[in-house]
């Protein structure tokens, strides 16, 4: 019986340990498990916006977030590949967002769940166990000895390489739906403001060169492609974002700045749309592929999901078990909440593949107040998104 529990989360990110934290608050007895020890480091670009902060909120950690004195974001830079920029202001609210290291903030929320659920670090996942065709449980490994689980739900939010998506059949990396970037912190940079800044330099296109400031003289700093473009250009990544960093526009900032380790990752994609349910098992986050397919950024959606999925089966369990039907709802209420999100962030992503309209945007932008605003209403308002899609966008800014 002491290895047995209504779910068991695999992984503990910001979607395992947010999803753990809020079916135990339902009443669930529940396992988290994850194979390093906290506090870890976890290679991103760091930055966290608004679906996040919703989840945090049903979480009650706004306030102690807020007390870390994160750098909030005041709005975004862009600039285009012939050297236009504009400065989107966002108003005040969850949109602003803020970036973060994920070694203090998954450290928060993994504290948060320790409180509330049985945790095991420094344990291998190695398998799901089956019964009558049903996902019922995990076999794993900690310090060389295997032990089994037993659950009413197995959750995967163990990252892009997810155990859980792969003996599930839904580990499927497309790199047309597959983003590879680098990210190095930066000490003493230059010219660093309140915004999180995205370059669609010459040297990285079809791809971006960022910088997201965490403090005064401190930024996350990257660069990110399709790993269809890299391999269709045969791209070494690290050489671009070492051109990068020596660009025109960008090298005087980065004069005594001082570099730490550039790490690199995959990003799964929510353009890609993969199965993330089943019998007994339900994906979040990268496990899933919900990344936003524009921005990169992968907390929100992964959060997002991670209240979804608790819900749903916070509310199965109350009646007494967990069908094959309850997951698949899950993946259905999820897929119809980010949705129409997911297919304006695509046509974002292909915005930002063509240089003539990232310049004709761009180059709007910097002279008029009023496409700023409204490119800044489709960046903190999901709604606003689809105007990317619509020519008459386009005609507006032609006069604007």
């Amino acid at each position: 019986m002491e290895n047995e529990y209504d779910a068991i989360v695999v992984g503990a990110g910001p979607s395992g340990s947010s999803c753990a934290c809020l079916l135990a608050c339902s009443g669930a007895k529940v396992l988290l498990i994850d194979k390093q020890q906290f506090p870890r480091d976890k290679v991103c670009g760091d930055a966290i916006g608004g679906k996040a902060q919703n989840v945090l909120e049903k979480l009650g950690l706004l306030q102690e977030i807020g007390k870390k004195g994160f750098l909030r974001s005041s709005g975004l830079v862009f600039s285009s590949p012939s050297g236009k920029e504009a400065e989107i202001q966002l108003k005040e609210g969850p949109g602003r967002g803020f970036v973060c290291k994920r070694a203090e903030f998954d450290t928060i929320l993994f504290s948060h769940a320790k409180q509330m659920c049985d945790v095991l670090e420094k344990c291998t996942v190695i398998d799901l166990l089956l019964k009558n065709g049903k996902v019922c449980g995990v076999k794993a490994v900690k310090e060389g000895k295997e032990a089994e689980y037993l659950a009413k739900v197995i959750i995967g939010a163990d990252g892009v390489s997810s155990v859980v998506a792969a003996k599930t059949g839904c580990l499927k990396l497309d790199p047309k739906h597959t983003c590879s970037a680098l990210r190095g912190y930066y000490t003493r940079v230059k010219g660093l403001r309140k915004n999180i800044e995205v370059h669609f330099l010459p040297e990285c296109m079809p791809g971006y060169f960022w910088i997201f400031p965490l403090s005064e003289n401190e930024a996350n700093v990257g660069v990110g492609m399709l790993v269809s473009d890299i391999m269709e250009k045969k791209l070494n990544l690290q050489k671009v974002f070492d051109n990068c960093i020596k660009s025109k526009r960008i090298a005087a900032r980065f004069v005594g700045a001082v570099p730490g380790k550039v790490s690199g990752w995959s990003i799964p994609l929510a353009s890609a749309k993969r199965k993330c349910a089943g019998n007994g098992f339900v994906l979040l986050g990268d496990a899933a592929s919900l990344v936003d397919p524009f921005s990169g950024e992968g907390m929100g959606n992964g959060m997002k999901s991670a209240a979804i999925a608790a819900k749903v089966l916070g509310d199965a369990l109350k009646r007494g078990e967990i069908t094959e039907q309850d997951c698949l709802s899950y993946e259905k209420m999820l897929w119809e909440e980010i949705g129409d999100d997911v297919k304006s962030s695509y046509n974002m992503q292909k915005l930002g593949k063509n240089s003539f309209l990232l310049d004709f945007v761009i180059g709007k932008a910097e002279k008029s107040k009023q496409v700023r605003e409204e490119i800044g209403a489709m960046i903190t308002d999901s709604a606003q998104k689809s105007k990317t899609s619509d020519p008459m966008f386009y005609l507006r800014m032609l006069f604007a």
